[in-house]
């Protein structure tokens, strides 16, 4: 049976210290090329314009807005604002699992998978409206080897290939050396052995991709668990087992953008809260990733992580990935 939506209400008006606002001013860039055209001074302008009082820090590096989400839980900050993309929404994220203090998005990204998952408005005013309102949900995350994941985790195509379109979209090496890699990578996968353990359920399959999702969007809003919650306590294990790689390639294209299509035959949907990806044979291990990064290679240990992050969110309508609740507390 499914769980009962843990929602609650935060009086963001008379908050004190006031709320937080974390600000990746590198967002909203891919592949070198501008891809959201706001800035600091609109994401200050809207959360004002809502009555809104704030205090700004930037950030610097990677993992930087984690440090910042923990520096302002030990203020005593109930509110913690990420304004960057979905990046700087997962580095706070880690900042905020297993705290009271609840986690405000204002979409700076170029995909903002999150903001679609919880029904936060792309434009910032909406955004801003949205954290006004304080409407407060305690949603599911997960992990994947010990790191956060939000939207999904998966093992072997899609893991490699994230891997290889982050090098180029940082620009560490040149990018016909990272293509030539990418080509090497999916000619060599094929159908790999491989053994799932699905809480008490064993799969031994023939599959190159294996994703595990909290919410339904991973990477440019792939839509490869269409029926996956952020509010059920579950992951939703996707098993292309038997596909080819191209088959497995044509279907992500086609659910790219957040469009929602039926799997293809012959994929298995399985859901739990604990999964293991290990290879039955012995070779060159497969990549692991959680929400598009590359956090190592199999085996790999997924858990749930249930009601582990305050968030707020907006009205269920649409193509969320939560509620609708049946009460909503005071």
């Amino acid at each position: 049976a499914q769980r009962a939506t843990r929602l609650g209400r935060l009086d963001v008006s008379s908050l004190d210290p006031p709320p937080r606002l974390i600000v990746n001013p590198r967002a909203g860039h891919k592949l070198g090329m501008p891809t959201n055209p706001a800035t600091l001074p609109t994401v200050e302008a809207a959360l004002t314009a809502v009555g809104l009082r704030f205090d700004v820090e930037l950030t610097h590096s990677p993992g930087h807005a984690t440090l910042l989400a923990r520096e302002a839980v030990r203020d005593g900050c109930k509110l913690v604002i990420a304004a960057g993309g979905d990046g700087t929404v997962s580095e706070a994220s880690a900042g905020l699992v297993h705290t009271e203090s609840a986690l405000g998005i204002m979409p700076l990204g170029s995909i903002m998978n999150m903001a679609r998952t919880l029904c936060i408005p792309r434009d910032l005013h909406g955004a801003a409206r949205t954290i006004a309102e304080g409407q407060v949900l305690a949603m599911d995350a997960g992990t994947v080897n010990d790191k956060l994941l939000l939207e999904a985790g998966g093992v072997g195509l899609t893991a490699g290939l994230f891997g290889y379109f982050n090098r180029l979209d940082r620009g560490t090496r040149h990018p016909q050396v990272v293509l030539r890699a990418m080509l090497r990578f999916v000619r060599s996968l094929r159908n790999p052995r491989l053994v799932i353990i699905a809480d008490s359920q064993r799969f031994d399959v023939r599959a190159p991709q294996v994703t595990v999702s909290n919410a339904p969007y991973v990477g440019a809003a792939y839509v490869l668990a269409p029926e996956a919650r952020v509010d059920d306590g579950l992951l939703d294990v996707v098993i292309f087992r038997g596909m080819s790689v191209m088959r497995i390639l044509v279907h992500t294209a086609l659910v790219a953008g957040g469009r929602r299509l039926p799997p293809p035959p012959g994929v298995q949907l399985v859901r739990a809260q604990s999964v293991d990806v290990s290879l039955r044979r012995r070779r060159r291990p497969l990549p692991v990733h959680a929400d598009g990064e590359v956090v190592g290679a199999t085996p790999a240990h997924f858990q749930v992580l249930p009601d582990a992050l305050h968030v707020i969110v907006g009205n269920p309508e649409g193509p969320c990935a939560w509620g609708p609740p049946s009460e909503l507390p005071t």
